[in-house]
């Protein structure tokens, strides 16, 4: 079975590949890379307080938190 750390890392790379391509046309952060990254992080999050790792939980959550005010404002 994969780990949920591992599906969330993959969806915070995937998301870094979506604005590595996008800045091709545009300079600006994509508003998918930053969906892809928090849904990343919300099951790194997850994953961190099911196995114990509540320091590691929180900083995630810390990340969280910033990438989703960082996509309030690109979707304004």
């Amino acid at each position: 079975m994969i780990s949920l750390s591992i599906i969330g890392l993959s969806l915070v790379v995937i998301g870094w590949l979506v604005q590595l391509v996008k800045m091709k046309k545009d300079k600006k952060i994509n508003k998918y890379f930053v969906m892809i990254y928090a849904l990343g992080v919300l099951v790194l999050v997850y994953d961190g307080f099911t196995s114990g790792l509540t320091n590691l939980a929180i900083a995630n959550i810390a990340s969280l938190i910033v990438s989703v005010l960082v996509l309030v404002k690109v979707m304004k």
